[in-house]
């Protein structure tokens, strides 16, 4: 082994880094198969050997940061309360092992930060080289796949409780601020739409105000971010889930709902007590483009600042009557009908006269806007500018991880999905073998630190690290081993 981390002129260390990197997490993976193996043993000890027939042992592995784990656990016959035969593993059970296709959640989370960012090629890359496990772009398509699914089954889970006044949502706001916009990506040929190549997967963003992190620097409060291809009414009624999921909706008095007029968007405007306004970057984005004289640009938002919409529509529409030119005559009509459309919403929320409630402390109510930043960082960056096509089922697996990650929970929503808790009666056991594994050979004024559990690798597949570190332990005392 050395000779391949040491070379004439001396040592190469990149090389030497790897190599131990790779012998750590080889170790590492060893004495988590044993603790899991300790574990089974002790079940099968303990276990109701009435109700429990062992059937022997299976072999499995796990896939996780320190790479491929392999353990056996025992199979047990038991009888079902229909009376029927099945086989269990309780190791399983005990431990509620639920993984992503055998991947565990910290690596899944590793996977689904990186392929946030980047194609699943590079994804499978970075965390091979990052981490002690190998893993191939299939792969990590695979559990983005399965994080997406389960996402799915939760939102509609808090769809169906918001939909019967169950939401489980805590935070206490009397005013919530929506906004809502799309972004159009490229759709592979089975989910294209007639003729076209691009398809828009539909955003929304909820918060009750915005907090200042720094000086001059503010960050929305509570926010909840979610996507989809559905029609308008089925997203409505996801966004409304996800909302009561965060908050007590019995307690918001007034929503502000921000966007550009679509017709989905404004499909939310059903309770008196929501008032929209048009998005202030599509509504200046439409008066640059429609509007070719500057004076008379400089008229128009003259007119919206003032208040004065009525004169703003008569006003557009005569400078459209009186254009010359056919294409500058139609985009101003375009501008006339687009502001006639949204007409309530050209106005700020601000300076409605609307009876707002005070802010709590710490938290502000500011100028809405903010789709834009959410619409690049929560999909456009990784699936409209990356020049890559998408399923409808792909795109709003990658777009729930993306909506999470935007609201800085991703991590913590992959490991609630997957949650892992080991029993109180295993932790003593799993602390003595932990502990023998990382002795000093004294403790204290010169106590030899009594050592516990089994040679490295026991009942375990050989590799070549392996061999490598058990070549080191020939004839000597682990107590003797030590770190330098």
């Amino acid at each position: 082994m050395m000779e391949t981390m040491l070379s004439k002129k001396g040592m190469d260390f990149n090389a030497l880094e790897k190599e131990i990197f790779r012998i750590g997490c080889e170790f590492a993976a060893g004495l988590m198969s044993q603790v899991l193996e300790i574990m089974d043993e002790h079940l099968e000890n303990e276990r109701d050997k009435k109700q429990y027939r062992h059937r022997g042992k299976r072999w499995t592995s796990l896939k996780t940061l320190m790479g491929e784990v392999p353990y056996g656990r025992t199979v047990y016959e038991t009888k079902l309360e229909s009376g029927e035969a099945a086989c269990v593993y309780l190791l399983d059970e005990v431990l509620r092992l639920d993984t992503y296709g055998k991947v565990t959640s910290n690596l899944a989370a590793r996977i689904a930060e990186c392929a946030s960012v980047c194609s699943y090629r590079e994804t499978a890359e970075r965390v091979s080289s990052m981490t002690g496990q190998t893993i191939s772009h299939g792969g990590a398509w695979n559990v983005i796949q399965d994080l997406g699914e389960k996402l799915s089954e939760v939102e509609e889970v808090e769809a169906q409780l918001a939909k019967a006044d169950q939401g489980r949502g805590e935070v206490i706001t009397p005013i919530l601020f929506e906004e809502a916009d799309g972004v159009w990506i490229n759709m592979q040929r089975k989910d294209r739409p007639q003729k076209k190549r691009k398809c828009e997967m539909k955003m929304a963003a909820a918060y009750d105000g915005w907090e200042e992190k720094a000086k001059g620097r503010y960050a929305l409060r509570n926010k909840v971010l979610v996507c989809g291809f559905e029609s308008s009414k089925e997203f409505q009624r996801k966004k409304e889930g996800a909302i009561s999921a965060v908050f007590d909706t019995d307690e918001i008095t007034v929503r502000i709902l921000n966007g550009d007029g679509g017709g989905w968007i404004k499909g939310g405007l059903v309770d008196a007590d929501v008032h929209f306004q048009l998005d202030p970057f599509h509504k200046n984005r439409e008066i640059t483009r429609k509007v070719k004289d500057e004076k008379q640009k400089e008229a128009v938002r003259r007119l919206l600042s003032e208040k004065r919409i009525e004169d703003l529509l008569t006003y557009i529409k005569g400078i459209a009557e009186l254009a010359e030119e056919p294409a500058e005559k139609q985009k101003l009509m375009e501008l006339y009908g687009y502001f006639s459309s949204n007409k309530e919403g050209l106005i700020p929320y601000q300076e409605r006269g609307l009876k707002l409630p005070t802010p709590p402390e710490g938290v502000e109510y500011r100028n809405l806007g903010t789709m834009e930043h959410h619409v690049c960082d929560g999909a456009a960056k990784r699936m409209k500018h990356q020049k890559a096509s998408w399923s409808k089922s792909g795109a709003e697996n990658m777009g729930r991880l993306l909506c999470k990650k935007v609201c800085g929970n991703l991590h913590d929503t992959i490991t609630s999905l997957s949650r892992t808790v080991l029993p109180e009666r295993y932790i003593e056991t799993i602390e003595e073998v932990l502990s023998a594994a990382k002795a000093p050979k004294k403790d204290g004024r010169g106590y030899c630190y009594p050592i516990r559990g089994r040679e490295p690798y026991t009942e375990a597949f050989m590799t070549n690290g392996r061999k490598a570190i058990l070549s080191m332990l020939v004839d000597r005392s682990y107590s003797d081993l030590i770190y330098r």
